[in-house]
């Protein structure tokens, strides 16, 4: 499957264990399919816009904290963040946004489609679950490995949540 649906399925997973939630707070990406499945998971995509620092367009950390405690955690499916996109929007302050969720009890989604082969991004990932919560990563098979057709890695530091990701997926 590709980066979207295996996103679904990250969600759907999330929801089977917190089936009181339904909004996905997101740092706005320009792409369709990141916005796309969370909706096809039946969520309600809460949009931050991003901050313009100097040239860059960055996370803001701060609203997506007011979300949270506006909405309240336990009614936040997950926050959906993302390690590498386009220019001129920087990845996000995932080391941040891990420390809330950690701090709130909230899940951690990462799009990591394009980051795999970014040692940049690599370690924010890393980091953000050492110093936070990363309850998956995302990363696409076309983009990091150069295959002729799409298909997604879903990976995660919770061995048990990651086998609960593979028994949502309806294939073996």
């Amino acid at each position: 499957m590709a980066t979207g649906m295996s996103l679904v399925l990250v969600f759907l997973s999330l929801k089977s264990i917190r089936p009181a939630s339904k909004y996905i707070i997101w740092p706005r990406i320009d792409q369709k399919s990141c916005f796309k499945c969370m909706l096809t998971a039946g969520c309600e995509p809460v949009v931050v816009e991003n901050l313009l620092e100097g040239d860059e367009l960055t996370t803001d950390v701060a609203t997506v904290e007011t979300k949270l405690v506006e909405l309240g955690p336990e009614n936040v499916l997950c926050v959906h963040s993302t390690a590498s996109c386009f220019a001129p929007r920087v990845p996000d302050k995932l080391v941040e946004l891990a420390a809330l969720c950690k701090r709130y009890d909230v899940p951690h989604v990462v799009n990591n489609a394009y980051g795999l082969q970014s040692t940049k991004c690599v370690h924010l990932v890393e980091e953000a679950n050492r110093v936070g919560r990363v309850d998956a990563f995302v990363q696409s098979t076309d983009k990091n490995f150069l295959v002729p057709v799409g298909g997604a890695v879903v990976a995660g530091f919770d061995r048990g949540f990651i086998d609960l990701v593979a028994k949502t997926y309806p294939g073996e």
